[in-house]
């Protein structure tokens, strides 16, 4: 209840109202979103990466992503500060990860709807206004009518 009542407190900071359970349950209803409250975009996807790599690598294997995880990034900057660092939204899951098999399998500029769902809460250690970190999404994936939610990075704000 607790955790219920904090993403509620942080859907009101932020704006949005996060269906019930969202963020939890990878089995929500899958397609794309029509919530008024939500904010979503249709988009592209910019780059499917391992969440871990060498510096200039441009080809990858599946081992690369079954030992490191994915990193997807889009193009669209839903859901950043528009005061603070430049960045597009993305979602980092690591290996193992339920969605991993979606996300391992887009393409860059296939079509996908994101949909901002939280940004994390100012606290003494996580200012959001200068940590881009942890802001949580949920994506569609229309070619593949398939669907993955997850943070824009490995840390949220304030961490390592």
């Amino acid at each position: 209840m607790l955790k219920t009542a904090a993403y509620t407190l942080v859907a009101c900071i932020v704006g949005t109202a996060v269906p019930a359970g969202a963020q939890n349950a990878p089995q929500y209803k899958s397609g794309p979103w029509h919530y008024r409250s939500i904010a979503c975009v249709d988009t592209t996807v910019k780059s499917v990466t391992p969440r871990l790599g060498n510096a200039g690598q441009t080809t990858f294997t599946k081992s690369d992503f079954l030992q490191s995880g994915v990193a997807v990034t889009f193009n669209t900057r839903l859901g950043a500060d528009p005061v603070g660092p430049p960045g597009f939204a993305g979602v980092v899951h690591y290996q193992d990860s339920a969605g991993n098999a979606t996300m391992m399998a887009e393409h860059r500029g296939d079509r996908v709807q994101v949909c901002f769902l939280s940004a994390p809460a100012p606290t003494q250690f996580c200012n959001p206004d200068t940590d881009s970190r942890g802001r949580l999404y949920r994506v569609w994936d229309y070619r593949q009518r398939a669907q993955y939610n997850g943070t824009n990075s490995e840390h949220d704000c304030g961490g390592a």
